[in-house]
């Protein structure tokens, strides 16, 4: 049944179908580096955020599931503060030039991410599309409209899109630094404290007795 669908389809449908196929696949590679990268970024972020609360934690300065959190954050924001000074010193960067070149330039209104465009393909998706079982899918890879340019008049603007690119990916990167954080001290904050009463016996117990019982805990 589906060999017979197969080849009822026409070149073009199944140009489209295999496109499809290829591009599922470089999407699917695509989000998996980015997920094994967050999780090794989580991984290394609780691994700091242990490291910062042991001496408070096992010296117990901090003796209650609220104190453990309140000095958690409290040196996680003194992270986050430092690692957010890089971003936006570049983004300031990034600013001055623009400022700096419109001021020459006069250029105020520019688009600077259709100037940062010159430095790639442009491509013409005109009638790269089919329609196949009610979806649109791609039917051929669109033709290079345009190859790359550079402009030396434009360099300003390259200058500081790239600086506000790095910018961007920088604080995200800072950002999900301390989410990783803040989720740790969530978690480790209850279960550090916690009492659990798993394989306990008072009859099998020979360090408490009912004759010396411990006084009741808050």
């Amino acid at each position: 049944m589906t060999s017979s669908l197969f080849i009822a389809l026409t070149e073009t449908d199944k140009r489209a179908l295999i496109i499809l196929c290829i591009v599922a696949v470089i999407a699917f590679f695509i989000i998996a580096l980015i997920g094994v990268a967050i999780r090794r970024t989580m991984a290394y972020q609780a691994k700091r955020a242990g490291t910062m609360m042991h001496d408070a934690t096992v010296t117990y300065v901090v003796n209650t599931p609220q104190e453990f959190r309140k000095l958690a954050y409290k040196k996680s924001n003194r992270i986050l503060y430092r690692q957010t000074l890089a971003p936006f010193l570049l983004c300031l960067v990034g600013l001055l030039i623009w400022i700096i070149s419109n001021i020459v330039t006069k250029k105020w209104g520019e688009n600077l991410w259709a100037v940062w465009s010159e430095l790639f393909f442009e491509y013409d998706w005109t009638g790269c599309f089919v329609k196949v079982f009610g979806m649109t899918l791609i039917s051929d890879w669109p033709a290079v409209s345009r190859a790359p340019v550079f402009y030396v008049e434009h360099l300003p603007e390259y200058v500081e899109v790239a600086f506000f690119l790095v910018s961007g990916i920088y604080f995200a990167v800072v950002c999900q630094a301390y989410f990783s954080r803040f989720m740790w001290i969530q978690t480790h904050s209850r279960s550090i404290y916690e009492k659990s009463l798993e394989g306990f016996k008072a009859n099998e117990d020979i360090k408490i007795t009912p004759e010396q019982p411990l006084p009741p805990s808050d």
